[in-house]
């Protein structure tokens, strides 16, 4: 059984179903699971848990969502050193095809660079998640959850 901490950012509350969904896979595997809304935490959030989920869409141009931008910043000058992480992104590609779910990209980067431990490929999802939460949600949920029992 690991402590999971699961940070997101949604607007839409597209990225916040995903969150919840894989939460509940997690906890039904007796994962204990936190969840957490980017704009509601700090950096301080991030002590104590085996594994840390951080969940963000794509906005713009190929950014993260507003809260997650500000508190990965934050995240990336603490650091997570040696932890163990994963990460869930949405996007959209009617929007601009070119950064469909860059959110990856950038949070894939950023806990490379400060040498945070990547355990399983990111979730990717493209447009509504409805469609996927018995599929690809779920399995991604359950390979994870594997990796860290």
């Amino acid at each position: 059984m690991a402590k999971v901490l699961i940070i997101f950012g949604s607007t839409g509350g597209n990225t916040e179903i995903v969150t919840d969904e894989v939460a509940e896979i997690l906890s039904a595997d007796e994962h204990k699971v936190t969840v957490k809304r980017a704009e509601e935490s700090n950096v301080n959030d991030l002590k104590g848990y085996g594994l840390y989920i951080f969940a963000s869409s794509t906005y713009g141009q190929g950014l993260l969502q507003d809260h997650m931008l500000k508190f990965f910043h934050k995240v990336k000058q603490t650091g997570v050193k040696g932890r163990k992480c994963a990460v869930i992104g949405l996007g959209d590609n009617k929007y601009n095809t070119e950064y469909v779910i860059e959110a990856v990209k950038i949070l894939e980067k950023g806990i490379k660079e400060i040498e945070g431990e990547l355990v399983i490929p990111a979730l990717r999802i493209n447009k509504t998640p409805i469609p996927y939460l018995d599929t690809s949600v779920k399995d991604w949920a359950k390979k994870l959850s594997k990796k860290i029992k």
